[in-house]
């Protein structure tokens, strides 16, 4: 044989080989809810269509790994196969990198500030006890403002105990700057200062990663008792096992909160178009719409993404934005409310549920009234979720003295609205009831038909007498009481809001 047809021979078996190899598919498969497939049989069926598994998902019941692409139609034609997709890459959109002059900390994370993290700092709502998992490029945790927050991780990218960021970037680090910083007095500070960093490193240096990765980073999130899940990544594909995953993440009570994308279109990208995520799009500084965000219907908040500086991988600083860095802010929020909603231990059971419904009723309403497809329901306002809400009831208790009735008039200052009204007269003949309000001065007139006599004693000389009715105040207005009768009796009053 010459040596021509030699080469001639290999060069062929090369090529047979690398079609071969390009010919195997990165799939993910999923099976049927309520069936149980043991790994040894999930080994078998992957062995019997020539391929190899890479990732056995136990919490979503699918395997991922690579099979021939001949191989893929048998595979799905399995009773125990519910669906079989293809393990894309999935990695973040955002615009690039810009490096801005360093200034004090508040002042430059101005998104920070812009949504009250500020505020939750100065009320002593730090983050301190909740867990966040940063899904992304890892985490430079040798880094001076995120160190001490930084607790621990995995890279799935590389299958190891060291999820350091490498990413081109530094997104993950970026990331996790603008949600947990220390505040420390230099560089920047974090939404949630206090927060528990762990860095589930499912990207690589080109901030792309294979889905199995990141649905095996979800599956050590909810393993690992996580608070919040950020998942500042996303792609325009169509996953059953992504959205397995984050179900499963919201059922053990994880709040999962995802970028909406970054290509202006109307197609929120996965994993924020699922009902079980926080859909985030991206505001300007002057709280205008981001021109490179995301729009649509499932849009849940809005929150600053452009011009974000934080941290990044060296110990540096510098400049991204994106609906990625809008997601951090939220992230951040979600961390301080669920702070002090568990410390307080004023929870329905469902705290993750309760702080998003709060971040939902609390947010500043921009565009078109109520949720929209740009803002959702409005811009993330700490400020506003951690002031008490407004009462709804006021208790007076007011008793005749030996001074002239004008002497003793009860002032009840109330907000535009409807009120219920209800006085329990102990004594007490006759109450003035006045309303002072826009429309000038007017008298409640308390009819007969209005009242209604208990035959019982009060704590006073007298049958106690109940007076009901409903007054309308027309912006801020004053009720005015004013009490008859001889010194001793007593009128107690409750006023609601109807």
């Amino acid at each position: 044989m010459s040596k021509y047809l030699t080469l001639i021979i290999v060069l062929v078996f090369l090529s047979v080989t690398f079609i071969a190899e390009a010919a195997d598919q990165k799939v993910i498969i999923g099976f049927k809810k309520g069936v149980t497939v043991s790994e040894e049989k999930k080994r078998q069926k992957f062995s019997r269509s020539r391929g190899h598994i890479k990732r056995n998902h136990k919490l979503i019941n699918a395997i991922s790994g690579q099979v021939p692409e001949e191989e893929i139609d048998k595979i799905k034609n399995d009773p125990d196969v519910a669906y079989v997709e293809p393990d894309v890459e999935v990695g973040i959109t955002d615009p690039g990198l810009v490096l801005p002059p360093l200034t004090q900390e508040y002042t430059d994370s101005w998104g920070v500030t812009r949504i009250g993290g500020n505020a939750a700092v100065a009320a002593g709502i730090t983050g301190a006890g909740i867990k966040v998992a940063i899904l992304d490029s890892g985490i430079d945790y040798n880094h001076p403002d995120l160190k001490d927050n930084y607790k621990g991780g995995y890279n799935f990218a590389y299958d190891n105990d060291d999820p350091y960021d490498d990413g081109y970037i530094s997104h993950g680090t970026h990331i996790a700057g603008i949600i947990g910083a220390r505040n420390n007095g230099t560089g920047v500070v974090g939404v949630a200062p206090e927060v528990s960093l762990y860095a589930v490193k499912v990207l690589g240096g080109m901030v792309m990663g294979d889905l199995s990765d990141i649905l095996a980073g979800m599956e050590w999130a909810i393993s690992n008792d996580m608070n919040i899940i950020n998942l500042s990544i996303g792609a325009p594909i169509d996953s059953e096992a992504f959205k397995d995953v984050c179900d499963r993440a919201y059922q053990a009570g994880i709040i999962v909160v995802a970028a909406s994308g970054n290509t202006h279109s109307n197609l929120i990208e996965v994993p924020a178009v699922y009902d079980s995520v926080i859909a985030v799009s991206a505001t300007n500084q002057d709280d205008t719409f981001a021109t490179f965000s995301n729009y649509g219907e499932k849009i849940e908040l809005a929150a600053p993404g452009v011009n974000i500086l934080s941290t990044l991988r060296g110990g540096g600083y510098g400049v991204l934005q994106g609906t990625s860095q809008a997601t951090a802010h939220v992230t951040g929020a979600a961390a301080i409310l669920l702070a002090k909603k568990l410390a307080s231990g004023n929870s329905t059971g469902l705290p993750a549920e309760d702080v998003r419904g709060l971040l939902d009723s609390s947010a500043l309403d921009l565009g078109d009234p109520g949720r929209d497809q740009y803002y959702g329901y409005g811009l993330v306002d700490l400020a506003k979720a951690l002031t008490p809400p407004p009462p709804t009831e006021w208790r007076y208790t007011i008793t005749r003295s030996h001074c002239s009735p004008l002497a003793q008039v009860l002032k009840a200052p109330l907000d535009e609205g409807d009120y219920q009204v209800a006085i329990e007269l102990c004594g007490m003949p006759e109450l003035k009831v006045l309303v002072k309000d826009a429309n000038g001065i007017r008298r409640v007139a308390l009819s007969p038909d209005r009242r209604r006599a208990h035959k019982k004693h009060g704590r006073h000389k007298g049958d106690t007498t109940t007076v009901t009715f409903t007054v309308s105040i027309a912006s801020a207005g004053t009720l005015i009481f004013i009490p008859e009768g001889k010194p001793g009796s007593s009128a107690d009053i409750l006023i609601t809001t109807n």
